[in-house]
C-alpha cells in the first residue's frame, strides 16, 4: 500500500495529469509509459550484469561462456517482466485514475506471464549448472558415458517438473482455477494414462535402464539384430548409431524385455590368428620361432592376461605345420587394430630370422 501511495503522488505531481489525451488520462499515458522504460532498464542491467557477476564468482570455469549466453536473457525477461507486473499492479489500485478493467486485467495478467515464462525459460537453462558442476567437481574434468548418462536423466527430468510448474503457474496468472485444473487432470488421468500406455512404459523402461545401467553412452551393443554405439538415452527411446553411420530408435519399454549384449564392457578381446608354416621347415626352428613368438606376444604392452597366451604348434598336414596363437589385448578399436599390425609384422620378421616360409597354397611346377 506504501507503494500505491507513493505512485499516486507522483503521477498527481504530473501538470494536467486529469486531463484527457487520446481518450486516456495523461497521468495513465505516463504512468505506463514510465513502466515500461524501467522493465527494460531493468531487463538491460540484468543481462549485462549477470555475466559480470557470474565471471567473478566463476572465474575461468568451463563452459561458463556457454551458459552465460543462454541463461542471462531468459532471467533479463523475467526481470522485465516482474518489474511490470509488480508496478501495473501498483497502477490499478489507483482508485483517483480512469482505468478500464480490461487494461487492468490484461496488462496484470500479461507482464506476470512474461515473468513466468522468463523464469521457467531461465530455471530450464540453470538446470544446465548441474553438468558444469560435476565436470568442475571431477578429476579430469571429463564426464564418461556414465555420469552423461545419469546426468542428462536428471536435467530431463527436473526441466518437466519445472515446465509442468510454470505452466500451472502461468494458467493461474489468467484466471484459470488451480482446482478446477488439477480435478480435471485426475478425472481425464486414467484416460490419457491408457491412450499413453507405450509412452508411458518407455519411461518407466528409461528408469529402468538408468537403474540397472546395462550399458552407458558410448557402449557398442547389440540387441536383437539392431547393433551400434549408444549416442543417446532420453526419456522415450535409446539411439544407436550403426557401422553404416545410419541411427536406430530404439524404444526404451522394449529393451527392458530383451537380451542385450555390451560389447563396451569386455574386460578384453580375444585373438587367435593361425600360422602357417612350410611343410619342409626344421623342427627346431618352428619350436624356437613358438618361444620367440610367446615372448613378443609378453613383451606387447597392448596384450594382457599373458599367462593364457601362448603360440603352440596345433597340427602337421599334408601341405603345412600349423602354429596356433592365443592372447588377448586390453583395449579395442584403434589401439587393437593397430598393436595387430605390430604383432604381425614382428612375427613375419621373426620367422625370416629364423629361416622360416610361410606355406604357400598356390600350385607348384614339380622341378625336372
Amino acid at each position: 500500500m506504501a507503494h500505491a501511495a507513493l505512485m499516486q503522488t507522483y503521477i498527481k505531481a504530473i501538470p494536467g495529469w486529469d486531463s484527457t489525451v487520446m481518450g486516456a488520462q495523461l497521468g495513465v499515458i505516463v504512468a505506463v509509459t514510465l513502466i515500461i522504460v524501467l522493465g527494460l532498464i531493468g531487463r538491460a542491467l540484468m543481462v549485462n550484469l549477470l555475466p559480470r557477476l557470474l565471471s567473478k564468482w566463476l572465474e575461468g570455469k568451463q563452459g561458463l561462456a556457454e551458459f552465460q549466453l543462454t541463461a542471462r536473457f531468459p532471467i533479463g525477461a523475467a526481470a522485465a517482466g516482474f518489474i511490470w507486473w509488480q508496478m501495473f499492479e501498483m497502477l490499478s489500485r489507483q482508485t483517483d485514475l480512469a482505468l478500464h478493467s480490461e487494461f487492468v486485467f490484461w496488462s496484470v495478467s500479461s507482464t506476470k506471464a512474461v515473468f513466468l515464462i522468463g523464469s521457467l525459460l531461465g530455471a530450464m537453462r540453470l538446470v544446465e549448472v548441474i553438468e558444469l558442476i560435476a565436470r568442475w567437481i571431477d578429476d579430469d574434468g571429463e564426464l564418461d558415458g556414465t555420469q552423461i548418462t545419469l546426468i542428462d536423466a536428471l536435467q530431463s527430468v527436473i526441466k518437466f517438473i519445472i515446465f509442468i510448474i510454470g505452466m500451472v503457474l502461468i494458467a493461474d496468472g489468467f484466471g484459470f482455477e488451480l482446482g478446477t485444473i488439477i480435478a480435471g487432470l485426475g478425472i481425464s488421468g486414467l484416460a490419457v494414462a491408457f491412450a499413453a500406455k507405450d509412452t508411458i512404459s518407455n519411461i518407466f523402461g528409461a528408469i529402468t535402464l538408468l537403474l540397472d545401467r546395462p550399458f552407458k553412452i558410448g557402449d557398442w551393443i547389440k540387441v536383437g539384430s539392431s547393433e551400434g554405439e549408444v549416442i543417446a538415452i532420453g526419456v522415450r527411446t535409446t539411439m544407436l548409431r550403426t557401422s553404416n553411420d545410419t541411427v536406430i530408435t530404439l524404444p526404451n519399454g522394449g529393451l527392458v524385455n530383451k537380451n542385450i549384449e555390451n560389447f563396451g564392457k569386455r574386460r578384453w578381446r580375444r585373438y587367435r590368428p593361425l600360422l602357417s608354416l612350410d611343410l619342409n621347415s626344421d623342427a627346431d626352428d618352428v619350436e624356437t620361432f613358438c618361444r620367440g613368438v610367446e615372448e613378443l606376444i609378453a613383451s606387447h604392452d597392448g596384450t594382457t592376461k599373458k599367462e593364457d597366451s601362448f603360440a603352440k604348434v596345433s597340427a602337421i598336414n599334408n601341405e603345412s605345420i600349423v602354429v596356433s596363437l592365443n592372447l588377448y589385448w586390453s583395449e579395442g578399436g584403434e589401439l587393437e587394430r593397430n598393436g595387430k599390425e605390430g604383432l604381425l609384422l614382428d612375427i613375419a620378421r621373426l620367422a625370416k630370422q629364423n629361416g622360416l616360409s610361410f606355406h604357400d597354397p598356390r600350385v607348384r611346377t614339380p622341378r625336372d
